[in-house]
């Protein structure tokens, strides 16, 4: 708990920010996945722990079961871009050894002149 009757709980509060979901400048960004901040491997065996959107739900956030099925809406998008951009990689270089193989001569005349 906070103490925020105090000032420095006050200014703790003002610090604090709070989003639903991804916010705006993150949104956009790679995710990536820090091994360091895993649960299993910061966890120690037999601790106990709690879920933030559990636990908000139950001290009644309304948006807890809204979230969770916009999350599998965005994992299921995020595996078809994931599978599209894997078969765009290899079409791209299926393409490259055709025009390589096609130009195979004209490449190394082009090659000293750094084309």
């Amino acid at each position: 708990m906070i103490p925020h009757k105090t000032k420095r709980g006050a200014a703790a509060l003002a610090r604090l920010k709070a989003y639903e979901g991804v916010p705006s400048p993150y949104d956009k960004m790679k995710r990536m996945v820090i091994p360091d901040a895993l649960k299993v491997l910061r966890l120690q065996p037999g601790h106990k722990y709690c879920l933030l959107g559990r636990l908000s739900s139950e001290v009644g956030w309304n948006y807890y079961d809204i979230i969770k099925e916009l999350e599998e809406k965005r994992k299921q998008r995020a595996k078809v871009a994931y599978e599209r951009k894997k078969q765009l990689t290899k079409l791209r270089v299926k393409a490259g050894k055709t025009a390589e193989e096609q130009l195979g001569s004209q490449l190394e005349i082009l090659g000293p002149l750094k084309y």
